[in-house]
């Protein structure tokens, strides 16, 4: 079975290739920026501002130096990492300069941007690099049309025009999730901001049903299992919803039905200090804003507890733990998937302590990879393998990332509440065909101990016939400081004097270095705490503990 889906794939990677190809060629011929031209709108609505697109705004105060250093002369800069080339030509840097300070400097790199890029570019014009260019100019309006250049103005709406077009002629070709409901909000936008051209709008919410139905499962969540592609989908889903309100038009049915499904998904899978847990090909979003933009809306959701959308979730006064309890996601959406059954991040006053590496997957195919291994994330390996097996060939990495050999199914998932404790017992099955050992996570929460126990039960069927051996993984944030006691205890503070300490009874504690990939704008050093040993037994507990220090 494993063969034939790889065949299959294969098959599949070829054709994306040729097609990719095919399209490119296109791409280049002098005629297809002459089919991109479109009619000048009679009108310009205001119907996107900067406040709606707070969580967008790239504030990163090296990039703005750089682009108030080299004003028109940015576009000739090579000598940058690629993803900072990228996000000069995303533009999201433009709604945090200065309306009226800055209005001048900003009209002449984005007329110098058009001299220069106006016409189809290969590394400039990537549809994830459109969508938010379009954006961002039309959000900015103060700054780009706003008693600018009759001249200049007619530029610029001739060249989003040029962009726009690009995006719908194309949009087909562009994957499932996250990147095509991001162009088909883009289309809407422009829709609802330039007259003659409301059909984008009408064919980008006909679209958005259709991708909204298969890319979410029924409780809401997104089905790629990625907290971060939650947050992403329903915050553009939020978009549209503001951008048709003040473009006057009506906001369909199924756009409202989708926010409030997502938005309890979104409501149940955030830490108390704004941030969501990162399983599954996740990084860091810190959503206070938005909640806070939310809450001035009137958006309001309802509270799940403890076990909801494939994760375990428990709380008590300021101690919150999330563990991922998901099965992996179909092949169509698991190009980001990391193989994290059972990992858990714990936060305590408002600090994550313990968390997974994040994904690596703006920082190259050999550290996507890297981090999307099992060791990569605070749960148990076997063998130093994951308990997911990927796709190593290389043609059908570059198409489908991270797609699945084979995976592992959550067999059992249990919550109960007493007085004095919370107790989540989570098992799958990932490493039963190579190596019949099936692994069990129980967690208590003691609430008036601030403490936690943990026990791993790795349940082996032919431990006499193989050499096994177990790894646990504890990944520390890298805010925290981690220090070893003479007592082989491990104690984790924090510069709010927030601490935690490390023990385990029958195992000798180490701590070794690590990279943690949770910003997706740069890599950081960290550390981990590891347990190690041999699986002699048919049945193996790895008992640890972690109590709040006094």
């Amino acid at each position: 079975m494993a063969n034939f889906q790889t065949f299959n794939l294969y098959l599949l990677s070829l054709k994306r290739r040729f097609q990719e190809n095919r399209r490119q060629s296109k791409f280049k011929k002098p005629n297809y920026n002459i089919l991109l031209g479109g009619v000048q709108p009679h009108r310009i609505y205001e119907c996107s501002n900067i406040y709606l697109i707070q969580d967008l705004i790239n504030y990163d105060p090296i990039l703005i130096n750089t682009i108030k250093k080299f004003t028109t002369n940015l576009w000739k800069i090579d000598n940058l990492e690629e993803n900072k080339i990228k996000k000069l030509h995303n533009f999201f840097w433009l709604p945090a300069l200065h309306v009226k300070n800055d209005k001048i400097l900003a009209c002449a790199i984005i007329d110098e941007w058009i001299n220069n890029f106006g016409n189809y570019h290969e590394k400039h014009w990537a549809f994830d690099t459109v969508s938010l260019r379009l954006i961002s100019w039309i959000s900015s309006y103060p700054i780009v049309f706003r008693e600018s250049d009759v001249i200049f103005r007619s530029k610029v709406i001739n060249s989003i025009i040029k962009q726009a077009k690009h995006l719908f002629i194309n949009i087909s070709f562009i994957d499932s999730g996250i990147d095509k409901i991001r162009s088909l909000a883009t289309l809407i936008l422009i829709g609802c901001s330039f007259e003659q051209y409301e059909n984008y709008s009408e064919f980008g919410l006909k679209n958005l049903e259709l991708e909204l139905n298969n890319f979410l499962s029924k409780d809401g969540f997104v089905k790629s299992k990625n907290s971060e592609d939650l947050y992403w989908t329903l915050y553009f889903l939020i978009l549209i919803k503001e951008w048709l309100k003040a473009s006057q038009k009506q906001t369909p049915n199924f756009v409202n039905n989708y926010i409030f499904s997502m938005g309890v998904c979104f409501k149940f899978l955030q830490f108390s200090n704004g941030e969501i847990p990162i399983f599954n090909g996740a990084n860091i979003i810190n959503s206070e804003k938005f909640s806070e933009f939310l809450k001035l809306r009137d958006y309001e959701f309802e509270d799940m507890k403890d076990i909801f959308c494939g994760f375990v979730k428990i709380k008590s006064k300021k101690i919150e733990l999330f563990l991922d309890a998901n099965n992996p996601p179909s092949q169509n959406y698991c190009k980001n998937y990391q193989a994290g059954a059972l990992s858990f991040e714990l936060a305590s006053s408002d600090i994550k302590f313990i968390c997974n590496s994040g994904s690596a997957k703006s920082h190259g195919e050999q550290l996507a990879y890297l981090s999307s291994t099992t060791a990569a994330q605070s749960t148990v390996t076997i063998n130093d393998t994951s308990s997911c097996v990927f796709q190593k060939n290389s043609l059908i990495r570059k198409y489908f990332k991270n797609s699945l050999i084979d995976g592992h199914d959550i067999y059992k998932k249990e919550i109960s509440h007493e007085k004095e404790f919370t107790k989540c017992i989570v098992a799958h099955n990932g490493y039963e065909k190579r190596f019949k050992t099936l692994h069990e996570r129980q967690i208590t929460l003691f609430k008036t101990k601030n403490s936690i126990e943990g026990i791993d039960t790795l349940k082996c069927a032919d431990h006499k016939q193989q050499i096994l051996n177990f790894s646990v993984r504890f990944h520390i944030h890298p805010d925290i400081r981690i220090t070893k006691t003479m007592g082989n205890d491990i104690l984790l503070s924090s510069d709010n004097g927030d601490g935690w300490i490390f023990r385990s009874p029958q195992i000798p504690t180490k701590i070794e270095k690590n990279l943690y990939f949770g910003n997706s704008d740069n890599i950081r050093e960290s550390s981990f705490i590891l347990l190690e040993g041999n699986i002699e037994n048919a049945v193996t507990n790895i008992i640890w503990y972690l109590e709040k220090a006094k």
